[in-house]
């Protein structure tokens, strides 16, 4: 009798378990169902309310939702007992590259999705989708043997996908905080529906035979029930937390600036798009002072930073900020280099010119007055029929004007130059170009000794700069060449990454001074150029990304031209 009524309680419990399990699943299928309908009325008509790059995953993520509780009663019975839980298994593998998409995107990190990678994670999804479903099945059964180690392969595999899983979910929160318009209640309408699926898992595999139906139903319809909830309430399609993260990298990644982040120990951990231009592509790990010939120690002592990049030699000014963690921790450096190469030329520009100008016309009008005074006096005495000193002082008058005209020619030549961007290359054979460089030169000096050893190289640069440099270094090492036998030697040598051409003299030599204002880069009252010339050369030498040098000799003047081989960049 008793076993009889157990049967038949056994009975009743089983049929309202079956009943609780369809009308829950029904409910829950209708919800996610519906969801899903919608969202694809929403995509066939490219509705502007919702992100079509959210929309998409989302709405497979409620058509999974929506088969797997439609199809919860039908598999129950099939499945050998205690493990229902395998319905929510696989329903979250189902899920899973969906919802990540989703997550991944909502949270800002898209660039983290390629399709290899999630070509690579679906197969690896559909091997365990197929692992779990033969084994539930009864279609595999593998032996006593080797059931331990498929199952723990499987785990391993499971493992991962949680471990993604969680990173994901950890991204959602952690952009949602970080919003100032939106609420981690956000983030959590996002997670909350693979949580429960989750939950779900270890909840149904450890309940009573009874209810394990009922408590996988249960767990189906509160994922379909938060899918509604968070499009509705937490506008999940329509806000984007992760604007913020893609802000900011966007903001970095389109500065013109280069940005360096540095660990502890000084080395590049990340960098953004310029600074990839500059100094390379594989700049991961690499010490800065590797980099840019300085620590990060030493550049925040220095207001200017001069340097070889793969755009030429480079003038920066250089913004060393700390990077805190908690506790306000310093956990590495970033590093700011702003290009002031063209301003700081210009700075140089404005200043020499106008000094060079003002100081020489200033000068000139006043020997062309004085001639002119003492010619005026020598024409009256000429009435006398004494010798006069007119045609001398008219003949200074002139020479004067016409060191004035040239000087104003060489500036305006300079300054439009300079203005120029030197974009417009060519292929220059620089043993030719030297050649046309000199024979314009010697016309003029038959006493000029003139070698010239220049390998054969050809150079993509802005032949109009190039000659310009040449030609005025020549002409000051043959101008300022006070020896019986003027020489003036032209050497050339090929580098790995830069050519190297040097413009020997056996003359007086630069005067210190004079150079050590071109090296400065600005002039003083005291101490400045003689000539437009140096400056000229340097400051077309910098347009074509080199550097002009100095070398130390015994007797004349030694001018280096370091160009690049690389193309040059605006």
């Amino acid at each position: 009798m008793w076993t009889s009524q157990a049967g038949l309680a056994m009975v009743l419990a089983s049929g309202l378990t079956l009943s609780g399990t369809v009308a829950m699943s029904g409910l829950a299928g209708a919800i996610a169902g519906g969801t899903a309908v919608w969202l694809v009325r929403a995509l066939i008509s490219e509705s502007d309310r919702f992100q079509q790059g959210l929309i998409r995953p989302f709405t497979v993520v409620a058509m999974v939702i929506a088969g797997a509780a439609v199809g919860l009663p039908a598999a129950a019975g099939p499945l050998r007992a205690g493990v229902v839980s395998v319905v929510l298994l696989v329903t979250f593998l189902l899920a899973f590259v969906p919802w990540n998409v989703f997550a991944l995107r909502y949270a800002g990190r898209g660039n983290l999705l390629t399709r290899r990678r999630i070509l690579a994670v679906g197969s690896l999804v559909s091997i365990l989708l197929i692992a779990y479903l033969s084994v539930a099945i009864g279609v595999l059964q593998p032996s006593r043997e080797s059931y331990s180690s498929v199952l723990l392969t499987a785990s391993t595999l499971l493992l991962g996908l949680l471990a993604i899983t969680f990173v994901s979910g950890g991204l959602v929160l952690t952009a949602a905080y970080r919003h100032g318009n939106v609420s981690v209640a956000h983030g959590m309408a996002v997670v909350f529906p693979v949580a429960v699926l989750l939950i779900g898992i270890q909840i149904v595999s450890l309940s009573d035979v009874l209810t394990r139906e009922l408590l996988a139903s249960f767990h189906l319809f509160a994922v379909a029930a938060a899918l509604p909830v968070a499009i509705g309430r937490y506008d999940v399609l329509t806000t984007r937390p992760g604007t913020t993260t893609l802000g900011e990298r966007a903001v970095i990644e389109d500065l013109d600036e280069a940005v360096l982040v540095l660990d502890q120990d000084g080395a590049i951990i990340l960098y953004n798009q310029q600074a990839e231009c500059l100094f390379g592509a594989n700049l991961d790990g690499q010490a800065l002072a590797e980099v840019v010939g300085t620590d990060i120690m030493t550049l925040r002592e220095l207001s200017t930073l001069e340097c070889w990049t793969d755009q030429g030699y480079k003038r920066f000014d250089p913004r060393v900020s700390t990077v805190t963690g908690g506790r306000e921790r310093a956990v590495g450096q970033t590093l700011t280099l702003i290009d002031v190469t063209d301003q700081e030329m210009l700075r140089q520009r404005v200043q020499v010119l106008n000094r060079i100008l003002r100081h020489n016309i200033r000068n000139d009008l006043d020997v062309i007055k004085s001639h002119a005074e003492f010619a005026l006096m020598d024409v009256d005495d000429d009435q006398s029929g004494k010798e006069t000193r007119a045609n001398e002082s008219v003949a200074q008058i002139l020479e004067v004007a016409d060191e004035g005209l040239e000087l104003s020619a060489d500036a305006r030549q300079i300054e439009q130059l300079t203005r120029k961007s030197p974009t417009e290359q060519s292929v220059v054979n620089l043993p030719r170009l030297v050649d046309e460089v000199v024979e314009t030169v010697i016309e003029d000096q038959p006493d000029l000794s003139v070698m010239v050893e220049i390998p054969q190289v050809e150079l993509s640069v802005a032949r109009g700069f190039l000659w310009f440099a040449l030609q005025n270094l020549v002409v000051n090492a043959v101008e300022h060449n006070d020896s019986p036998s003027p020489r003036v030697e032209i050497e050339g040598t090929e580098r790995k990454s830069e050519v190297r051409i040097v413009v020997r003299d056996n003359g007086p030599g630069i005067p210190d001074a004079e150079w050590q204002v071109i090296e400065a880069g600005q002039e003083e009252a005291l101490n400045h150029a003689t000539s437009l010339g140096l400056w000229g050369a340097k400051w077309t030498v910098q347009k074509m990304g080199g550097r002009l040098s100095r070398r130390e000799t015994d007797s004349g003047a030694a001018v280096i031209i370091d160009l690049p081989t690389n193309t040059y960049r605006e």
